[in-house]
Order: structure tokens, then sequence, then C-alpha cells
């Protein structure tokens, strides 16, 4: 059985669950990324999947995807580490301010007193 050759741009998504695990390439090194299910079906403005299409949907909607994770990497930094979620609302404004969900547990701080 012949096998396929990873994309250029980082390893094949892959389904885990509730969320479509991925790569991207910026700034020559590679991001490990997450969209939501519910993102994906904003982005590629379809409400339901069938588990079988959920990467097929991922795929048409890579440039877009990828293009909100170096908008996200932008703002954040190179210095931060860690998984890489994307969100449905991060389509509805992409030059937004990242929220604490951008970042990485290590990155958030207990508020003081508490």
């Amino acid at each position: 059985m012949p096998t396929k050759a990873l994309p250029e741009n980082g390893s094949r998504p892959r389904l885990d669950g509730r969320r479509v695990l991925f790569d991207v390439e910026a700034d020559g090194r590679m991001v490990s990324c997450a969209i939501s299910l519910t993102a994906l079906q904003d982005v590629s403005e379809r409400r339901h999947f069938k588990p079988a299409e959920v990467l097929q949907c991922f795929t048409k909607a890579q440039p877009r995807i990828e293009e909100i994770v170096r908008n996200k990497l932008r703002r954040r930094g190179a210095h931060v580490a860690g998984l890489l979620n994307v969100w449905a609302d991060d389509f509805e404004d992409p030059e937004a301010e990242p929220s604490e969900a951008d970042l990485p547990e290590a990155e958030l701080k207990p508020a003081a007193g508490g």
C-alpha cells in the first residue's frame, strides 16, 4: 500500500475527540495547534459533520486557519510555548487581543491574594 507524503507545512491533521490537532510552520519553527470543532464548523459554514468529513473540512479551510494561527503567533510573541488553540471567535475578529485561553497554563499567573 503506498504511503502519502506529509504536507510541506507540518504533520497531517488528526481528529482528537472535540478538536483537530495540527502543526503550522511559522518563522522556521513548528507550532502545535488545535482547532475546536465549533470553530471548524464556523469557518467551513457547516453546522454538522459526520466524523469522516471533519478532516476534509479542515483541509478545505486550512489556508484560512493557518492565517489565523500566524496572526495569533505575531500577537503572543515567540517566547510563548505550548499548544496554540483556535476558537470560533478567532474568525470573527482576527486582530483582537489574545485571551487567557490563548496562553499556555505556564503563562497564566494566579490573582493576587488568591
